[in-house]
């Protein structure tokens, strides 16, 4: 290959920072859930465990998870928006 194809196929820097974000990102939520496995598998009687108003931990902990996403999702958003993207 010659080297202008291989320049012309990298993301330009602020496309690679939006990538290593949303990897971050996808971690931590992975980690997240994992924790949330975790809890099923090693302790799965502390999920019924009601400390908010009769709902139970499990619920919570779901509920927890989409929230997280949502949450996630809206700052990988906000921050992947580079003023390229405002400018199209």
């Amino acid at each position: 290959m010659d080297e202008t194809s291989a320049e012309s196929r990298q993301k330009p820097p602020a496309r690679q920072k939006v990538h290593r974000l949303g990897m971050v990102l996808f971690i931590a939520y992975v980690a997240m859930y994992v924790g949330f496995m975790g809890l099923v598998l090693v302790w799965p009687s502390a999920l019924s465990w009601r400390p908010v108003a009769g709902v139970n931990l499990a619920i919570l902990c779901g509920l927890g998870l989409i929230v997280a996403a949502i949450v996630l999702a809206v700052v990988f958003m906000v921050a992947g928006t580079t003023e390229d993207d405002h400018a199209a």
